[in-house]
């Protein structure tokens, strides 16, 4: 399988099997009970109302997908859905699990080895060793995931770009805002209601979020003020900002599934930043860019790196800047639907993450530095198109000065 191989057809059932094609491995199981699973409903392309009973999908490589549900819940799959067979008793259930495997050697679920990729990881030690008990080896679904499911197709990739443009601009707005109402103590709560506003006014929607953090408060990477207990904005200090969400769904079109944005800027109020704290922004920024431009050489050189790569090139950055001990969470996740999806991370500090950074999908570059009096992260988004990767929004590339005289 080259990285710059076919563009996602839309129908995830499809890419899975040309993928499975390439790889030796029989085929995909993926199960779900009572909507504890994700992934199930994503390889599926579709939401299935109303489930009771253990549900399998099962995409063997070189046949039609099956499913395989409770005989209360078969009538509940929408025309289009794979061809679904009945069981009743367990006992119906484990044969009828053995016809779908029919011999197979190797079937890929959701299961992480030690638990590496939590993300990966979502099926059970008891449901792995039933499938074991068939007879196949069980190997990891993580990069059939990615490909069949997380790759953007063009109207997402639209939609991505519709978000991050009005990300950009209500940041810049808020800033602007901070500075012209700082008279009137706002809370950083007050600040972050503010932005769901314009979201809601820019057709954006959000399942949480976002992060306004003042002072010490940007030390915390998620942040969330709550009333009662959010800090007052000040004429002076260091404001970070993290924005997350996505378009909206079209009104004939409820289940569409947008591309989220996912940014983080931050500002100075009052007086210039200090040294430090100019200092620290520009290993932050530099780290970035490391990561960014490791990113771009691999990928025109056709040899994409793995998320783990990414992470270690500007974690280097860091560390030898003498600031490792405050970069305490991982470089960047997948961007998907979810601003954190289920692609590659990039990651070797919470997992190591071995999954291959393809062409289609998106991820965020967002190293911190988190000192115990401030913090710094600086986030973008990358989208890795037919031309290599793209910083689909603005990069910060200066510390925002907010005047509040």
């Amino acid at each position: 399988m080259t990285h710059n191989d076919l563009a996602p057809s839309g129908n995830p059932l499809d890419d899975a099997r040309h993928y499975l094609q390439s790889t030796g491995v029989a085929g995909w199981l993926t199960r779900d009970y009572r909507y504890t699973n994700p992934v199930f409903e994503a390889a599926l392309g579709r939401r299935v109302q109303q489930l009771t009973r253990p549900v399998w999908l099962w995409i063997p490589a070189d046949a039609e997908p099956r499913l395989l549900a409770h005989e209360v819940d078969t009538g509940r799959f929408p025309a289009g859905s794979p061809a679904v067979s009945a069981y009743g008793s367990r006992e119906q259930m484990v044969a009828g699990l053995k016809d779908l495997l029919d011999g197979a050697a190797s079937v890929a679920m959701e299961y992480s080895p030690m638990y590496e990729l939590p993300r990966v990881g979502r099926v059970d030690a008891g449901t792995i060793e039933l499938v074991r008990s068939l007879g196949p080896e069980v190997v990891s679904s993580g990069d059939v995931i990615q490909y069949a499911t997380e790759r953007w197709t063009p109207d997402q990739l639209q939609s991505h770009f519709f978000a991050v443009e009005a990300l950009d601009r209500i940041v810049q707005q808020t800033f602007e805002y901070v500075g012209e109402n700082i008279r009137w103590a706002l809370t950083e709560h007050d600040i972050a209601e503010h932005i769901r506003g314009k979201f809601d006014r820019a057709g954006l929607e959000f399942d949480d979020g976002p992060v306004v953090a003042f002072n010490e408060h940007s030390s915390d990477p998620h942040y969330d003020p709550q009333p009662g207990e959010a800090a007052v904005i000040r004429r002076e200090g260091w404001l970070l900002l993290d924005l997350w969400a996505r378009k909206k769904p079209s009104p004939d079109a409820p289940g569409e599934l947008n591309i989220s944005a996912d940014i983080t800027w931050t500002a100075k109020l009052g007086e210039p930043p200090t040294p430090q704290q100019q200092e620290v922004f520009d290993v932050v920024t530099s780290a970035r860019d490391a990561a960014f431009e490791l990113l771009e050489t691999r990928v025109l050189e056709g040899d994409n790196p793995q998320g783990w790569e990414l992470d270690r090139a500007a974690r280097s950055v860091i560390e030898n800047a003498g600031y490792g001990d405050y970069f305490v969470h991982r470089l960047g996740h997948s961007l998907g639907h979810e601003a954190h999806s289920n692609g590659v991370n990039l990651d070797d500090w919470e997992t190591h993450d071995t999954r291959t950074v393809i062409n289609g999908l998106g991820v965020t570059i967002e190293p911190g530095i988190y000192l115990p009096g401030f913090g710094v992260r600086s986030e973008l988004d990358v989208y890795l198109g037919e031309d290599g990767p793209e910083i689909t929004g603005e990069r910060q590339s200066k510390i925002v000065q907010i005047e509040t005289r």
